[in-house]
Parts: structure tokens; sequence; C-alpha cells
């Protein structure tokens, strides 16, 4: 019996480590992102906001995106979402393909950049999601379902031996006769 848990053991393992690896390696780039300016575009400073200027709206700030020319942002049908940041008051527009990130300053609504989410990429990536739906919704819950059977197959190997080596050290000592002197 151990030797079929083994060999289940070692078949899950190597499957499951392919993508093991994927996810620890972008968890570990998505940890990291606000530390690392290529995974995450650096935020940039809007203009100073105060009680006299009047902030813009969310579709000038859209209208400006698009002004841009990016590919990826010509219409409101290619925003994925739009994030307003008052600390810096910034816009970012983020498109639903092509992880582009274009910045409008929150008063003017002059655009400060046009640059890659990484992050996003990595993400989508991380959760399966940049293969296909069915990666995401399938394969990522067969992956923890496989990670549960590693954990437990893991344990028994482990725990079997030892357990094993008790009882015939239990059984010995009953066995013997004790000794007279």
């Amino acid at each position: 019996m151990l030797h079929r848990i083994r060999k289940l053991h070692k078949w899950i393992g190597l499957i499951n480590s392919l993508f093991l690896l994927l996810i620890a390696g972008t968890g570990f780039l998505l940890a990291i992102k606000s530390r690392v300016s290529w995974v995450r575009p650096e935020e940039k400073a809007g203009s100073p906001r105060s009680e006299s200027t009047t902030r813009i709206s969310a579709d000038e700030a859209m209208a400006a995106a698009f002004s841009v020319g990016e590919s990826t942002l010509k219409d409101p049908s290619d925003v994925d979402r739009v994030d307003y940041r008052p600390k810096r008051n910034v816009y970012k527009v983020v498109s639903k393909e092509g992880y582009t990130e274009v910045q409008v300053d929150g008063n003017s609504g002059k655009v400060l950049q046009v640059a890659t989410r990484t992050d996003q990429f990595i993400e989508d990536l991380h959760d399966l999601s940049f293969f296909n739906d069915t990666m995401k919704d399938f394969v990522l819950p067969v992956v923890a379902v496989g990670l549960g059977a590693l954990s437990l197959t893991g344990v028994y190997i482990y725990a079997n031996p030892v357990l094993r080596r008790r009882k015939f050290e239990a059984e010995k000592r009953q066995s013997t006769p004790p000794s007279n002197p």
C-alpha cells in the first residue's frame, strides 16, 4: 500500500509542481509589486487639489486617455475601470485588453503617463485566466485538490514508517521476557 501511495504522491507532485512554480513565482511578484517599478507603474502626482479648483469628471479623464491614441483604449467599451486617487489627484484609466494604464491629472485633464500594467498580466498568469477561463475555473481548483492530496499523502508517507517502527518496538518489548539479575 505504501508503494502505491508513494507513486500517487510522486505523480501528483510532478504535475502540480508546474502550476505551483507558476503560482509561487507570480505570487512573489505580486507581493513586491509596490516596491518594483517595472511590475506596477509609478503613480504620478497631479496638480495640487484645492477647494477653488474643479476636479474633472471620470468621463473627461477617459476622453483624455482616448486622445493619446493607444490601440487598446479607443472608446468606453475598451475601459476596464477608472480609478481616482485623491491623495495624488490622479485618474487612472485602465484598459480591458493590452494592460495599458493612462494617468490623467485630476484638475487639468492633462495626460501624465501612459504605461503598461505588468501587475495585471502577472495576476492573470497567477490565477490562470491568461490562458482561458476554463483554466481558471477548472484547473485551478484541481490544483488546489492536488495540493490537499499531496499534503495527505506526504503525511502518510512520513508517519507510516514511524508508527510501524513504534509498533514493532512495543511488540518486541512485550514479547521479550524480563531478565532476572
